[in-house]
C-alpha cells in the first residue's frame, strides 16, 4: 500500500506550530507511517524542527506575503503566480490530503494550487473568494462570535478537522540536546538557587493581553518571601522596558530572589531548553506558553484582554489558569478598552498563592471575589477540558457551554459523546423558548421561498423576474430571523453557522445554488427544532412543521 501524504499549512503564529502536536499524533493514528511535510514562515522554522512526526518542512517569507495582500499591493492575479512559481514541486507531490491552518486568502491560493483530494481548512473558490468546507474548520471560524460558550481548545480542533476524534495526545516537542546543555550552563552562572527557577514572561505580542508589569513584581516578591530558587525571564528583546519595570517594582517590594534575564538572548530552541529546567512557568497567554506545555512544564496563564483559554490556553492536564470575573471578559479583539479593568480583577496575593501551590508550598488560595481559579484536564471524549476550581460562572452560560460542546460534536464527528447527560433545568428557558417560537414561522417561510426557487431555475425559459422578487422578501426575512437568532444563548450558534453557510455558496450554476441555499435554510429550521426540543424536560417547546421539507441530499 502506499504511503499517505499530507501537506500542512501553518504559517502565521509560534503558538499554532505547537499547538497541532495533537493533530501530527492523529494523523499517524488515522494513517500509520504517514509521511507529513510542513509550510511554515521562515521565522518560526526553528519551532517546526522540534516537532515530532514530520518529513519536510518547507519555508518561506509569508508575512511580507500576508502584509501586501491585505494591503492590496498586489492583485490576485500576481499573488496566484508567486505562489505558483516555488508550489509547483509540492503539487508534484501528489498529497492525498491538505490541512491549511491559516484561514487567509494566500494560504487558500497556495492550498487549491497544490492540490489534494482533500483539502481541509481555506481553499480557494471557483470564483476566486475564500471557501471552508471541514465542519471543524468551519467551526473554527464562527468562534469569535460565540468565544463564550465555546468549550473546544484550538488543539483539538485542528486535530479533529485535520484528522479525526481519537485517545487523547499531549503536545510535545523534542529539544535538541546541545540547548538542553546549554540551558544547564546559562543557569548555573549563578550561585544560590541552584536547579529550582521560576520562569516568568511578562510581557506578550499584544499589550491588551498582558498583565500589568506592576502587578507581575508584587507577585514575585511575595512569592520570593518563601522562595528559595531563582526566578528567569523569558521573551523577546521588545520586552526588556516591561521586564524592567517588573525587575524594578519586585526590588522595591522587597524580593530577594536572585534573577537572571534571558530575554532575547535566546534560539526557540534554547528557550524551550530554559522552560525543561523550570518547576513552573508564569505567563500571559503567549508562544512560549505553548513551548512550556509541550516540553512538560506546568504553566499558571493569566487569561486576560482579549484572550479566552478556552480557545488558546494550555492544553492537556498540569495546568492553571486564571481569568477576572467580568462581563465584558474576554472581550473582542476589534474592542478597544478604555479602562483595562480586567487586568485588576486578578490580585497579587491569589496568584503568588497560586504559584505556591503548584510547587508544593501551600494550599490553592480561598475564593475571592473578583477571578475564576481553573484547573485544566482532559474530558471523556478525550479532549482538552477546564475545571472551574474557584469562582462562579454564569449559569447560562455555562449550561449552553455544555449543550453546545456536546451538540457540536457528536454533529461534525457523528459519533455519541461521553460526557454526562445536561439533567440540570434550562437557565430562562422561557427567553430561549419565545425566541425560538418567533423565528419558526420566518425560518418556515425562507425554506418554502427556497424551495420555491429551486422549481423555479429548473423551468425554460428561466423566470428571473419572479426570482429576484422572491430573494428580495428572502433578504428581508433572513434579516430579521438573523436579528432574533443572534439574541439568545439558545440560538446563537445555529444563526452564526446557518449565516456562514449561506455565505459560502461554492457552487456553479444558477439550479445548484438556489439547492445549496434551500438545504443552508433546511439545515437552519432542523437545528432550530433540535434545541427547541432539548429546552425542556420534557421537549414541549419543540415547534411541529409546517410543511413538508424538500430533500438536497449531496448539496449540503
Amino acid at each position: 500500500m502506499a504511503v499517505k501524504q499530507v501537506l500542512i499549512i501553518n504559517i502565521t503564529r509560534m503558538g499554532d506550530l505547537v499547538q497541532m502536536g495533537a493533530l501530527l499524533a492523529r494523523l499517524r493514528e488515522e494513517w500509520p507511517g504517514v509521511a507529513v511535510d510542513l509550510v511554515v514562515d521562515k521565522q518560526f522554522a526553528p519551532v517546526a524542527s522540534m516537532l515530532n512526526g514530520l518529513r519536510d518542512v518547507i519555508t518561506r517569507d509569508f508575512h511580507a506575503l500576508i502584509d501586501e495582500s491585505r494591503a492590496n499591493v498586489k492583485d490576485i492575479v500576481t499573488l496566484y503566480q508567486e505562489v505558483a512559481a516555488w508550489a509547483g514541486d509540492l503539487s508534484r507531490r501528489r498529497y492525498d490530503r491538505i490541512v491549511n491552518l491559516t484561514f487567509n486568502r494566500p494560504s487558500a491560493l497556495m492550498a487549491s494550487y497544490v492540490g489534494a483530494p482533500d483539502i481541509r481548512g481555506a481553499r480557494s473558490a471557483w470564483d476566486g473568494g475564500t471557501v471552508i468546507d471541514n465542519p471543524w474548520m468551519a467551526y473554527f471560524t464562527d468562534i469569535h462570535l460565540i468565544r463564550r460558550i465555546n468549550r473546544f481548545n484550538l488543539v483539538d480542533i485542528y486535530a479533529m478537522g485535520g484528522s479525526r476524534s481519537g485517545a487523547f495526545s499531549p503536545l510535545s516537542v523534542t529539544v535538541p540536546v546541545e540547548c538542553t546543555d546549554w540551558a544547564k550552563r546559562f543557569l548555573s552562572g549563578l550561585s544560590g538557587p541552584g536547579d529550582r527557577w521560576i520562569a516568568v514572561q511578562a510581557g506578550a505580542s499584544d499589550v491588551m493581553k498582558a498583565w500589568r508589569p506592576q502587578h507581575f513584581g508584587m507577585t514575585l516578591a511575595r512569592f520570593s518571601q518563601r522562595w528559595d530558587g531563582g526566578l528567569l525571564f523569558i521573551g523577546s528583546s521588545s520586552e526588556q522596558e516591561a521586564i524592567a519595570h517588573v525587575i524594578r517594582t519586585y526590588r522595591e517590594a522587597g524580593g530577594g530572589s536572585a534573577i537572571k534575564n534571558a530575554a532575547g538572548q535566546t534560539t526557540l530552541a534554547q528557550l524551550a531548553a530554559l522552560l525543561t529546567q523550570c518547576q513552573v512557568l508564569l505567563t500571559n497567554d503567549t508562544g512560549p506558553m505553548h513551548l512550556a506545555v509541550g516540553v512538560g512544564t506546568p504553566v499558571i496563564d493569566l487569561s486576560v484582554g482579549h484572550v479566552d483559554f478556552q480557545e488558546t490556553g494550555p492544553y492537556g492536564p498540569g495546568h492553571w489558569v486564571l481569568q477576572p470575573d467580568l462581563e465584558c471578559a474576554p472581550c473582542g479583539f476589534d474592542q478597544v478598552c478604555s479602562h483595562h479593568a480586567c487586568k485588576d480583577r486578578l490580585t497579587v496575593d491569589v496568584v503568588a498563592e497560586v504559584m505556591h501551590h503548584v510547587v508544593g508550598q501551600g494550599p490553592l488560595p480561598s475564593v475571592v471575589p473578583g477571578y475564576r481559579l481553573y484547573r485544566s484536564g482532559i474530558d471523556a471524549d478525550q479532549l482538552g477540558s477546564f475545571e472551574l476550581v474557584s469562582g462562579r460562572e454564569d449559569t447560562a452560560v455555562a449550561w449552553y457551554a455544555d449543550f453546545w460542546r456536546r451538540r457540536w460534536y457528536e454533529s461534525f464527528t457523528g459519533q455519541p459523546s461521553r460526557l454526562p447527560t445536561l439533567n440540570s433545568l434550562v437557565p430562562h428557558a422561557g427567553e430561549a423558548v419565545a425566541c425560538i417560537r418567533a423565528m419558526m414561522p420566518l425560518l418556515d417561510s425562507l425554506c418554502r421561498r427556497a424551495d420555491h426557487i429551486v422549481r423555479l431555475t429548473g423551468q425554460t425559459p428561466i423566470p428571473a423576474q419572479s426570482i429576484q422578487a422572491l430573494l428580495r422578501m428572502q433578504a428581508g426575512e433572513r434579516q430579521e430571523v438573523a436579528q432574533v437568532g443572534m439574541a439568545t444563548w439558545a440560538t446563537k450558534p445555529l444563526t452564526t453557522a446557518a449565516l456562514r453557510q449561506l455565505h459560502q455558496d461554492n457552487v456553479q450554476g444558477l439550479e445548484r445554488m438556489a439547492k445549496y441555499h434551500a438545504a443552508a435554510y433546511h439545515r437552519w429550521r432542523r437545528e432550530a427544532e433540535f434545541v427547541a426540543c432539548h429546552l425542556t424536560p420534557t421537549g414541549e417547546a419543540s415547534i411541529p412543521s409546517l410543511f413538508a421539507p424538500e430533500s438536497y441530499v449531496g448539496i449540503e
